[in-house]
């Protein structure tokens, strides 16, 4: 009987293997991991574009201390609408994206900041998946050119927003 039962757990261990050997890089699920910092150092710069009648800017400081920060804000009709502080920052072998909206006055638009964790990274992209309570699902960045910035969300309810930044 114990004969067997190894048996079976070598033929599931050897078919599953046989199973990912058929695999593509892109259908393995493997956890990316950062090097460091300086793997974001694309995003450091100012970007503005339109969105929603209005002009959103986004300022990127660049990496230091196993960091990333950026300030943006969204204006309309000569008035701001808001204000957002954006902080990556390396955990372990990782990134974790902390964000928070403000008010024109500076009051938080929500209790807690957003958490987002890394997804995906490339040499000029990265991308996040929620993971608190009212993240947005997925939010993702990426340089497409040198004066051309892409933002790319799913909000936690699914609407899908496009955002398309220049240099000012």
């Amino acid at each position: 009987m114990k004969l067997l039962l190894s048996m079976m757990v070598f033929l599931v261990v050897l078919d599953n293997g046989r199973a990912e050997e058929g695999k593509s890089d892109k259908q393995k699920k493997v956890s990316p991991e950062v090097i460091s910092m300086d793997q974001l150092d694309w995003l450091t710069g100012n970007w503005e574009g339109p969105i929603g009648g209005g002009i959103l800017e986004e300022s990127w400081l660049p990496p230091k201390a196993d960091t990333v920060a950026a300030v943006v804000r969204l204006t309309k009709d000569g008035v701001t609408e808001f204000v957002e502080l954006i902080k990556i920052e390396k955990i372990g072998k990782t990134l974790e994206l902390r964000l928070n909206l403000f008010d024109a006055s500076l009051k938080p638009m929500a209790e807690k900041p957003q958490v987002l964790k890394l997804s995906e990274i490339s040499e000029k992209s990265v991308t996040f998946l929620g993971a608190s309570e009212g993240s947005h699902r997925k939010l993702s960045y990426e340089r497409v050119s040198k004066d051309s910035f892409a933002i790319r969300i799913i909000t936690n309810d699914g609407e899908k927003i496009a955002i398309d930044l220049k240099r000012p």
